[in-house]
């Protein structure tokens, strides 16, 4: 997975923006391949809205010109697409207002995370369908890092990638979001997980 930062002119985020096919073009990574996943932590320039949007590649330009610049065309994945309307807005000059976020709940669960050849063992503080947020022994990790974490005990615990959305570090405490990207067998670890912390009366977060 290609984890990236990019600013972008609101004309250039609007002109790259196709809704109607979730499609959204990035002047970066234009030695990609087609079928790469990519985690971009989108900003629009003169906005303070950023967003880390999901997606994997469908096209790439790698010559281009002025007004057709390199890069790649991302076709989103369903959780992104809210974000990147939200862009939209914020690059449109429109005020934007969150919508009601997915459920999550408080619920303490004990993960390994695999990150720069080091194993952590990180606490979660509550989880939800798309990720989690965790209590982190370390430096915190920076924004777009992606890492490996285990869901579950033993040598064949399924494994899934983790996209870091946002740190903190506020007195003695620091927090991680991670976005978590899991498929068969791991994605159905989490969302067994996150059925099973809903069922069990956790408080939602």
């Amino acid at each position: 997975m290609h984890s990236v930062s990019v600013n972008l002119e609101p004309s250039q985020f609007l002109a790259g923006w196709r809704p109607e096919s979730s499609a959204l073009f990035l002047p970066i990574l234009s030695d990609a391949r087609v079928g790469d996943e990519v985690a971009a932590r989108v900003g629009v320039l003169g906005q303070a809205i950023r967003a880390t949007i999901f997606g994997k590649i469908t096209g790439v330009r790698r010559v281009g010109r002025p007004t057709l610049p390199p890069g790649v065309e991302l076709r989103l994945d369903a959780g992104s697409i809210p974000a990147a309307g939200f862009l939209a807005m914020a690059a449109r000059g429109e005020p934007v207002n969150f919508r009601e976020r997915a459920p999550r709940f408080s619920a303490e669960r004990q993960f390994r995370v695999a990150r720069a050849g080091a194993m952590l063992s990180v606490p979660t503080l509550n989880v939800a369908n798309g990720g989690c947020s965790v209590r982190w022994p370390a430096e915190v990790p920076a924004v777009g890092e992606v890492m490996l974490v285990r869901l579950g005990r033993g040598l064949f615990a399924p494994r899934a990638e983790a996209v870091v959305c946002w740190n903190l570090v506020a007195e003695q405490e620091k927090t991680v979001g991670l976005r978590l990207h899991a498929e068969g067998r791991a994605g159905r670890a989490w969302k067994d997980l996150v059925v099973e912390v809903a069922r069990s009366g956790a408080r939602p977060a």
